[in-house]
Formats: structure tokens, sequence, C-alpha cells
């Protein structure tokens, strides 16, 4: 295993004023790049995910233009599932998607970068389910020299890990992204096409068929991309 606070000191060297985001006894212990989408915008968050011994991260720090700072959080005590997810329309992204109960959070990673997360994720909440939580109370009646009184004691139980998944979704190749490029690039062409054979042929009889054929696959591309994902 490899040492904590080597590992924590490499990744608040790496990323400028995460240290004092840090709480009391928390300590990074993994760092990568990813797309994060905490449900709070209608844009994801370029940024870098971290995981901490108490925490799930996504975190940036900006100097330039001007200082900026981007933090969204995740207790790891409060995560309920955890699913991996493969979506055919995003050929090298993976996604990763966070439930605590009240929101879902997505991680956008890719495919390597991605099972590492969802690993030390698995590693992080199981670590942090082996920490107890009082029950509800119990009263026990324990005999005093003075008066018989009643002491009220706290069993403990183990937090619950979260139930981890994995997914994959599929979706008809017309609604893919991969669909949209080839649409918008074969589109473009037939339109250059169309125009160099204008410009020889000067017979707009054989051009413009071309030229439509292209503007239709252009907008047909612009229609896929705006498809729900």
């Amino acid at each position: 295993m490899p040492n904590t606070t080597t590992t924590a000191e490499k990744i608040f060297n790496r990323l400028k004023g995460l240290r004092a985001q840090m709480q009391s006894g928390e300590e990074p212990v993994l760092a990568l790049p990813a797309i994060w989408d905490g449900g709070q915008s209608s844009n994801s968050t370029p940024c870098d995910v971290v995981i901490t011994n108490q925490r799930l991260l996504g975190y940036y720090y900006k100097s330039f233009p001007r200082e900026r700072v981007f933090i969204d959080a995740m207790n790891l005590a409060d995560l309920r599932t955890i699913t991996w997810r493969e979506k055919n329309h995003e050929p090298v992204f993976r996604e990763i998607q966070v439930k605590d109960g009240k929101r879902s959070v997505y991680i956008r990673t890719p495919r390597q970068k991605s099972e590492a997360l969802y690993e030390a994720l698995q590693a992080a909440t199981s670590t942090n389910a082996v920490q107890t939580e009082p029950e509800p109370e119990a009263t026990v009646d324990q005999p005093s020299t003075a008066a018989t009184g009643q002491v009220q004691v706290q069993a403990s139980k183990p937090k619950q890990a979260p139930v981890y998944n994995r997914e994959q979704i599929r979706r008809p190749f017309e609604h893919t992204s991969l669909a949209a490029v080839l649409l918008l690039v074969g589109g473009i062409i037939l339109e250059i096409v169309s125009l160099a054979l204008l410009f020889t042929t000067h017979s707009t009889a054989i051009s413009a068929p071309l030229f439509i054929a292209g503007f239709v696959a252009v907008a047909a591309s612009f229609l896929a991309r705006r498809q729900p994902q």
C-alpha cells in the first residue's frame, strides 16, 4: 500500500490551494483530471476529482485572469450507490455515477482513469464503512449505593458500505456522437464537392442536388447532437 503521507503531499503540491480546503484530519489519497457534473448547472466542469479519507471532491484553482476556486464535495459516509457506466455513444469516456440519497454526481474520465477512480472509491468507502455510528439509545437499570437509577448506553453498528454497480448503456447508432460527426463531415464534403462542380461545369443542375444533400446532412448532425444523452 502506498505511503499515505507521501501521496497526500504530492497531491497538495500539484493542486494549489487544496490544502486550505481540507477538514480536520483529512488527507487526499487520489487525484485525477475528469469532467464533473454535479447537477447544479447546465454545464459540466473540467476539474480534478479528489478522493480523501473523508470526502469525494470536484476541485480546481485558477489564478488567471482572476483568482477562482471551484469545489463540490460529497461525504464518503453518505454515499449510497456507486455505478460505473459504459455508453456506446461515448467511445472515449466512461462515467461514474455517485449517489448520496440527496443528489447524483456524474464523473467522466477516459476508461483507464475511470477504473482507477472506481477502485479507489470502493477502497475508500469500504474503509469508511468500518467506522461505527450509534444506534438508538437503550435504557438499562444499574444499582447504585445511593439509589437505583437509570443509565443510558449506546450500542454501535458498522456503517453500511455503498452498493457498487456496473452498467452498459446502449443507444441506436443514429443517436450517437459518432453518427453526428460522420453526418457533419460528410455534409461538409458534399458541399465542397458541389461548389467545385459549380465552378468547373457552371451547371447548377449538377451541383445543386449535392449542395442540398450536404446541407441536410449538416443540419441532421446538429439535430443528432441535441438529442438527450
